[in-house]
């Protein structure tokens, strides 16, 4: 996918419309390129980008997202100590890799500029940003040129308010059964057999944009993402209890605190006899929980007052040891299998992992994500006996197969 260059496009023409008015204003880019890909997931640049957009709102600011994954914010009457705790604690989401320690090539994290008396150098800054992505988007193009592909990126834009407006009216009155997709999570036993144990009801977002509205990046915008799946979590309550027949195993459902809390979810529990409540579990997702741990709180005891399982989602090999399984009230959680996991850090590290593996359970834990072997390998090496992902599935496929020839 070729380098789209937008967001720098958008810095340098605001930062030279700045020219007579860069007076009590500070930009800070976040380098979050230099981070190891495995240490920069796309739910934790959401979370930064959540962070940032609060002080976009106090100090009627801008953010920009650049095509590198770099962040750059500008600010007008905030003062560094009004900043500064913000960028800490993105320093702190990010801790794992080196390139958020200063070294003695100073601060490789992030970038400060009084705009004041920094004004010219932002400025070419930003046009040094602009410059290297083009760069970079012309030699994809030539590279493409040579190899004789066919070119066939559509050019997308972010999500705006009227966006998501469409996309909801055309989503009312579609069928969403077709866009909904079920992964087992299975149990593998020592002969390395995957049992499914429960299967993960999930909205495919790809499938949706690539539906309805091929041109628009529906995640670009983390505000306007929430409400999308706000929305997708009340049209799956609405279909599920209908499913119900059909569905063999437990079910889990990725789901809002919010929407937990909602009137649609009220009517969904009336929908279930009593025992279907019991093999359903619903996943909520780490970022989600921080951002509302009194509400999470509240509907956690309603639901398992009910009879829900509660799964906490989107925990990492760094987050897992901090996250106190009986003092949030969870039933599982699931960590994400990062591909170079295992660069991390040395044996204390995996100890420490595989402590936090037999606090959480080992059967109450999943490790999802699983696209090769050596995910589940280094999975059961820690003592996880829940897995989910590619992988997992091309194992059941390949069991079934070998059943119907027997």
């Amino acid at each position: 996918m070729q380098v789209r260059s937008d967001q720098e496009i958008r810095l340098v023409d605001y930062a030279e419309r700045l020219s007579r008015h860069a007076e009590d204003r500070l930009a800070i880019h976040l380098h979050y390129a230099r981070l190891k890909p495995h240490n920069r997931q796309e739910h934790q640049l959401r979370i930064a980008a959540n962070c940032l957009e609060d002080l976009v709102k106090r100090f009627d600011g801008q953010l920009f997202r650049l095509s590198t994954a770099d962040q750059v914010l500008v600010v007008k009457g905030a003062l560094t100590p009004d900043v500064e705790p913000v960028v800490e604690k993105l320093r702190h989401l990010f801790a794992a890799d080196p390139a958020t320690r200063p070294g003695p090539d100073g601060d490789r994290f992030c970038d400060w500029y009084d705009l004041t008396v920094d004004y010219e150098d932002f400025l070419a800054h930003a046009r040094r940003l602009l410059a290297r992505a083009e760069e970079k988007r012309k030699a994809e193009a030539e590279q493409i040129a040579r190899s004789g592909a066919p070119r066939r990126e559509r050019k997308q834009i972010p999500i705006q308010p009227e966006h998501l407006g469409r996309l909801v009216e055309q989503l009312a009155s579609m069928d969403i059964s077709s866009l909904m997709r079920r992964q087992p999570v299975c149990a593998l036993t020592p002969e390395g057999e995957a049992r499914p144990v429960f299967n993960e009801l999930f909205v495919s977002i790809g499938d949706l944009q690539r539906m309805v509205m091929p041109d628009v990046q529906l995640a670009a915008s983390s505000a306007l993402f929430a409400y999308l799946t706000q929305y997708l979590d009340q049209r799956i309550l609405k279909a599920l209890p209908d499913m119900e027949a059909s569905v063999p195993l437990s079910t889990s459902i990725n789901i809002n605190v919010e929407t937990i809390l909602s009137p649609q979810f009220l009517e969904f529990d009336q929908k279930l006899r009593a025992q279907t409540k019991k093999t359903i579990i619903l996943e909520v997702q780490l970022s989600d929980v921080f951002q509302n741990v009194a509400g999470f709180a509240f509907a956690r005891d309603f639901v398992r007052d009910r009879g829900y399982r509660i799964c906490l989602d989107g925990l990492n090999h760094l987050t897992l040891p901090l996250v106190d399984k009986r003092r949030l009230g969870l039933d599982m959680q699931k960590i994400l299998w990062a591909p170079d996991v295992w660069e991390q850090g040395g044996e204390a590290e995996r100890r420490e992992l595989a402590e936090a593996v037999r606090r959480a359970g080992p059967t109450r834990l999943i490790l999802c994500r699983c696209d090769n072997a050596h995910a589940v390998e280094f999975g059961r090496s820690i003592g996880v006996s829940l897995f989910q992902g590619r992988y997992v599935d091309a194992l059941l496929s390949e069991q079934a197969a070998n059943a119907r020839v027997a």
